[in-house]
């Protein structure tokens, strides 16, 4: 080769080197990826198309998919059955603007209906390509050419001499009707709308075709490039392969094509995504990559659509969908690489007279980009070149010496770098005061003379024809913190950030002026939150801040105060600010880029998901070019702009409902629910019923990308008809919403025309139907007309019954009057038969009366008994009306009761000549019931059947048993009752005239009723005037019936009679008999009684038997008690002074006395005194009159009790001393004194003097306590406790002998221990341990 040729192989390969070194740079697009993540059913996609709602539709592997814009709904079955979409390949989709989708699939056609959602198979047997046609539907079968009719619905056959030789995979529709067909075996065959076909592209395979938005036809071709052809089928342009230049198509499979609103045609190839623009013929390609953020997700593209809002939508292989908007997008985004930026961090930028950007990066150095020939060149150590750091933070360009300034961090040195011969000086910043001007350079602001410096801890002002610097302020003078930001205004002030503000520095005059900024919020130092200081071209001050927005001095208050509201930003970390060419403020955030137009106020925001290419825009990172380029830097790189890129098209979206919740459950189509029998799409009104008050409805636009401009506003009309804006999510959701009827409004906030609406019906429930309401109203007239008819009557017989209710109620009075005074008195009358009945009993009992004054002496009794029975009668009747009377159920033989009252009224029948007899159909009937007040109900009807029948009648008393329950009656054949005194027989008081040979009270049987109906059971009457009468009760068997309030009580024995035929000395005898045997024989009791003679008896009773003492009152007796300590208390109730209740709570909660056994005296029988008495420490309350041979038996058994339980503590190991005492005093005392002695077991020196020191009393009350309950004296009590240790030792304790155990419990011999032991265990201590070896008792722990 001759050396000319030589020279033109090197000039083409350094041409082509060229073109890679320095490759024509194209914008970046940002995508943003749906995938199975995001709900996408599989990643596989192989077509894309839109519906008449905007819904974007989606064709996978494994399903149909709908995208509204916030979710994705999954269709993966064909005709609703179990033909399963996913074993179905769609190798076509198609809408066709009327409601339907097409799909072609390997298996057939099939049509789906988006209203529906329901799935219709095409009678097509084998279709081969359809394409959607102004007609309809136009598909491709065994070369014949068909259309199914949108209008009629029908399968037409279209120009039936034509004969299509085998077709490909694409077909579509030109402007005019003709149809472009791609043939199998290579070439497009056109068909007119006559029929006539030509052929073009002979031999080259069409893999699709696309109709533009300029009407051309648009073809891509496997691996020969892509063609335009005019509407009448010319071809317009080719755009072919060539290797030698990376400008061209690729060599691969166009298998996508689609065109977007700037006309530029996107070609979709298996190696990756092309644009060819259109305009200017370049082409420009786009890769997948895996480490940048918004890149492709997969490289192979299997299909392209663009839908009405210009977002271009790429369908992929093995990466699911991926859409953007190329009209957003116009930016060209610089990346770190060797041709690019030298490192991906961009800081400050300044221009050169040339028009050069000089670029500070943040690691990287400085770099050089010549926009003329887009390239860089780099300036750090790595190139040679040096300075202060790579980190630089600030840069200016000084004209009038042709260099840049720049300040680095991490030191505190200053570069100037010479721009003619690319030489940096680095200058050291010098002060008198050492360490004042700080570690690090932040900020520059240039002048003719002087160049102003922000460090870490000051503000330096660097001369540059000297270099030598001084400090104008540093921290301990004003501020805090790094100055980051300097400003030079048009007014030759410098502006920098202060604790209380701003603060511009007059350079002319030497003086500062403050100007605050006005912060909703007091903060420690205004200095924190300033960010940025900018002067517009009108002179403006401007100051962006860290998380509180931007701020505009008022020149007329010297304030800066918010110029844009909450969330209007993209950002409200304001890092930089910057204006356009055309006046408009730039503002560089943390999330991104807005643009404020000053005029009108309106701001634009470009982020991520309008494909902005920085995360964030870095601080002092924004230049605007002379040449109007604008350059903004941050942590991905510099990316360059024009302005008129900064403006979004004005779009109107498209509105629709997406979605229904109801009862926070999702309605989908055809649901059990009913609501929706459509797509809620394609639905204006749905039906609710009353339980389904809580809905949520979610919309959805075609701002897929979510731009400005998508602001939603919704109401409901008949709830609030005020307009709302929807300021979360894409749900709207309404709770408790009343039956009514609404109407749902949504509409766009820029657009108020776009306007979605449903009409929701919510019906009320039956009861709230108007004719529910209709028959309210009836129902309620005609109660009213019957109340005013009832009123009318009431009134009309008002004025006759007034004078009877008056009388009824003076009888009332009278009544209650009557009883009160029987009530009251019979608690006087109580006191005197006590004594008259004691005093016959003593009498009765003494055994040395005549047989005439005995005979007089029991009728005595008897009567006083029966006046006793009328007061308790009385005084239960009273309780009765009180509702004080309580039932005390047990279980007993009814039975036995009757039989008991068969025996007592024989001798009275016997008397008058009477037939008294008893009739039973069981010799046992067992019921529960209180015994005694059944006992009232039988004797009462008894004595009113004796006491109305004459001498010589007939009286029967009869028990019958029946499963469930038994009845007794009481019949005679005396003098009946009447028809008009029938009713009244169970009033109260109310007595039969006339009748009867013995007057009453009249209140027997109404007391009886009484009873009876607390039993739950039932008492009845049947009379006949002159022949008789028959009372029935009626009771239940079991206890089910009573209140689980009800007492239970356990049977008690039978009473024994109260009159003894034995006299006093044998009663004596037989008490003092067990006394000897309990070794109860030096008792003291003590008598307390306001009575004389109530005292008398009670002492002539017991002084045989014990040492008796009396008292006259309370005070009296609680003195005698402390005195005495006497072995039991006997004192009546009421008494003048002090009480007997009184009495007992002192006697109980004295220390010295709490031990002594109390018997409480009282006329008072009620239930809840008797309660009330034991509940204050008595131990046995006794009603008068009382039996004296129970009362003497009760506190022997008393005494002789408490005389057994202390022999048992004294000689069992297993009893503890604390269950002898009767009361908490007691049990606290004793084991407190158990303690003591337990904690002195093994000291000899234990006495009765250190045991009543230890215990905090004196030695007499140590021993009346100790000896009043356990009956040993302290010294026996601490015998008993060592032995009964020792009792424990030899039973646990085997390693120890007799003598190691006496000498450790502190005896001072082995034999007196043995002579101990023995008196106590009757055993001696060998024999013992011996005993309980054999036998193996279980050891207890007597500790």
């Amino acid at each position: 080769m001759n050396k000319q040729g030589q020279y033109i192989y090197c000039f083409f390969v350094l041409i082509f080197l060229f073109c890679f070194l320095f490759p024509l740079k194209s914008q970046e697009y940002k995508f943003k990826t749906l995938g199975v993540e995001n709900g996408l059913s599989q990643i596989t996609v192989s077509d894309i198309c839109q519906d008449e709602k905007s819904r974007i539709w989606i064709a996978t592997l494994d399903g149909l998919n709908c995208y509204d814009g916030n979710h994705i709904k999954v269709f993966n079955h064909f005709h609703n059955d179990s033909i399963s979409y996913g074993n179905l390949y769609v190798t076509q989709m198609i809408e066709d603007g009327q409601g339907s989708l097409f799909l072609l699939t390997s298996t057939g056609l099939f049509q789906f209906d988006l209203e529906t959602e329901k799935y219709y198979l095409l009678p097509v047997s084998s279709p081969s390509i359809i394409a959607k046609g102004k007609r309809g539907v136009w598909i491709v079968e065994k070369g014949k050419l068909l259309l199914y009719d949108k209008v009629s619905h029908c399968l037409i056959q279209m120009y039936k001499d034509l004969e299509l030789p085998d077709t490909g995979t694409t077909m579509v529709e030109g402007v005019e009707g003709t149809l472009w067909i791609a043939l199998k075996d290579g070439g497009v065959i056109c068909v007119d709308i006559y029929g006539g076909a030509s052929l073009h592209l002979l031999g080259i395979k069409v893999m699709k075709l696309i109709r533009g938005n300029d009407r051309n036809i648009w073809v891509g071709s496997q691996e020969h490039g892509v063609f335009c052809f005019s509407p009448e089928g010319n071809m317009i342009h080719r755009y072919e392969y060539d290797n030698k230049s990376i400008y061209k198509v690729r060599n691969d499979m166009a298998r996508a094509l689609c065109q977007d609103l700037e006309g530029n045609i996107w070609i979709g190839y298996r190696s990756g995504l092309s644009k060819i623009e259109v305009a200017s013929g370049k082409i420009f390609h786009y890769q997948a990559d895996p480490n940048r953020v918004g890149a492709m997700s997969n490289r192979s593209v299997t299909s392209l659509y663009t839908d009405k809002q210009g977002t271009v939508w790429v369908g992929t292989y093995w990466g699911g969908v991926n859409f953007f908007s190329p009209e957003y997008q116009h930016f060209t985004h610089f990346h770190a690489s060797d041709t690019g930026l030298s490192f991906p961090v961009v800081g400050a930028m300044a221009e050169d007279k040339a028009g050069n950007i000089w670029i500070c990066t943040e690691g990287g150095g400085l770099n050089l980009y010549q926009p003329e020939q887009e390239r860089f060149k780099h300036f750090n150590l790595r190139t040679g070149y040096h300075f202060s750091t790579d980190y630089l933070k600030d840069i200016v360009f000084d004209e009038a010496n042709n260099c840049l300034w720049i300040a680095a961090d991490f030191t505190n040195k200053i570069n100037c770098f010479h721009l003619d011969n690319y030489r940096n000086d680095i200058y050291n910043l010098e002060s008198s005061e050492e360490g004042k001007i700080g570690e690090a350079l932040f900020a520059l602001a240039d002048t003719p003379r002087r160049l102003y410096i922000g460090t870490t801890l000051a503000v330096v002002s660097l001369d540059k024809q000297t270099l030598k610097s001084e400090i104008l302020f540093h921290e301990k003078e004003l501020f805090t913190h790094n100055y980051n930001t300097l400003l030079l205004d048009s007014k030759n002030r410098l502006w920098f950030a202060s604790d209380e503000g701003c603060i511009a520095y007059i350079l002319d005059e030497h003086r500062f002026e403050t100007y605050k900024i006005n912060l909703r919020k007091k903060v420690r130092s205004q200095k924190e939150l300033v960010n940025v200081i900018y002067e517009d071209r009108s002179g403006d001050i401007w100051v962006g801040t860290h998380g509180n927005g931007l701020f505009l001095l008022d020149k007329s208050d010297g304030l800066f105060h918010l110029h844009t509201p909450e969330n209007v930003l993209s950002g409200e970390n304001i890092r930089v600010l910057g204006e356009t060419p055309s006046g408009n403020l730039l503002i560089g955030t943390g999330h991104g880029l807005s643009m404020l137009d000053k005029k009108n106020g309106k701001i634009i925001n470009f982020n991520s998901n309008t494909g902005f290419p920085l995360t964030l825009v870095n601080r002092k990172s924004l230049h605007v070019s002379c040449n109007h380029n604008i350059y903004m830097g941050g942590t991905t790189g510099m990316i360059a702009i024009r302005e008129s890129s900064l403006h979004y098209p004005p779009k109107i979206y498209d509105l629709e409902l997406a979605h229904l919740y109801v009862n926070n459950r999702q309605i989908t189509t055809g649901d059990p629910t009913g609501i929706l029998n459509k797509s809620f799409a394609y639905t204006d009104r749905i039906n609710l019923n009353y339980s389904q008050n809580v809905f949520s409805i979610g919309f959805s636009t075609d701002n897929f990308l979510h731009t400005g401009g998508g602001e939603v506003e919704y109401r409901l009309i008949g709830y609030n008809d005020e307009w709302s804006e929807n300021r979360s999510g894409n749900d709207i959701t309404y709770t408790n919403i009343s039956p009514d009827n609404y109407i749902f409004e949504i509409r766009l906030k820029n657009f108020p025309e776009v306007i979605r609406s449903l009409r929701i019906t919510i019906t009320p429930p039956f009861y709230a139907t108007w004719w529910a309401y209709t028959i309210y109203v009836c129902v309620i007239m005609a109660i009213l007309f019957f109340v005013i008819r009832e009123y009318r009557i009431r009134l009309f017989l008002k004025t006759s019954l007034d004078f009877e209710l008056r009388e009824k109620q003076y009888i009332e009075e009278m009544n209650q009057s009557k009883l009160r005074f029987f009530t009251n008195i019979s608690h006087e009358i109580r006191t005197p038969i006590t004594l008259i009945l004691g005093q016959v009993d003593l009498l009765l009992n003494s055994g040395r009366l005549s047989t005439y004054a005995y005979s007089k002496l029991l009728n005595i009794h008897k009567n006083a008994g029966n006046l006793k029975n009328l007061i308790t009668e009385l005084l239960d009747f009273r309780k009765q009306e009180q509702g004080l009377l309580k039932l005390k159920i047990s279980q007993f033989d009814l039975y036995s009761l009757l039989k008991e009252h068969y025996v007592l009224f024989k001798e009275l029948a016997a008397n008058r000549n009477i037939s008294f007899t008893l009739r039973a159909d069981c010799e046992q009937c067992m019921i529960w019931g209180d015994r005694l007040q059944l006992q009232k109900v039988v004797n009462n009807l008894l004595s009113n059947a004796f006491k109305y029948t004459s001498d010589g009648g007939n009286i029967t008393l009869e028990l019958t048993e029946g499963t469930d329950e038994c009845m007794f009656s009481v019949s005679d054949n005396g003098a009946g009752i009447s028809e008009e005194d029938y009713v009244k027989i169970f009033e109260r008081f109310y007595q039969v005239e006339n009748i009867g040979q013995y007057g009453g009270t009249g209140i027997g049987l109404a007391l009886s009723q009484g009873i009876v109906k607390a039993h739950q059971g039932d008492i009845t009457v049947e009379s006949q005037l002159g022949k008789g009468s028959c009372f029935k009760v009626t009771l239940k068997k079991g206890d089910t019936h009573f209140d689980s309030s009800v007492i239970r009580i356990e049977q008690e024995q039978d009473k024994e009679y109260i009159y003894y035929s034995e006299d006093k000395e044998a009663l004596i005898k037989e008490v003092q008999s067990a006394k000897n045997e309990n070794g109860t024989t030096d008792c003291k009791l003590l008598v307390i009684d306001d009575n004389e003679e109530i005292r008398n008896i009670l002492v002539d009773i017991f002084s045989p038997l014990y040492t008796v003492e009396t008292a006259n009152d309370g005070e009296e007796g609680y003195e005698k008690v402390k005195a005495m300590q006497p072995d039991l208390v006997i004192s009546d109730i009421m008494m003048p002074g002090m009480p007997g209740t009184e009495l007992c709570a002192k006697i109980k909660n004295n220390i010295e006395t709490c031990h002594i056994p109390v018997v409480l005296l009282t006329a008072l029988s009620a239930p809840e005194r008797e309660l009330e008495g034991l509940r204050i420490g008595a131990d046995i309350y006794v009603v008068k009159p009382f039996n004296m041979r129970r009362l003497v038996m009760q506190c022997n058994n008393l005494i002789n009790t408490r005389r057994i339980l202390q022999n048992k503590y004294a000689r069992q190991l297993d009893v503890k001393a604390e269950k002898i005492a009767t009361n908490e005093l007691d049990q606290k005392f004793i084991e407190q004194a158990t303690r003591v002695v337990e904690e002195n077991m093994e000291n000899p020196e234990f006495c009765v003097e250190t045991f009543s020191r230890e215990m905090g009393v004196g030695r007499t009350v140590l021993f009346q306590k100790i000896k009043g309950i356990t009956g040993s004296t302290p010294n026996n009590f601490i015998m008993n406790l060592r032995l009964k240790k020792a009792a424990y030792f030899l039973l646990n304790a085997p390693e120890m002998n007799i003598s190691d155990i006496a000498y450790r419990l502190g005896f001072g011999n082995p034999q007196y221990f043995n002579k101990c032991f023995k008196e106590l265990f009757s055993i001696a201590p060998t024999q013992y341990r011996n005993c309980l070896l054999y036998t193996s008792p279980s050891p207890r722990d007597t500790r």
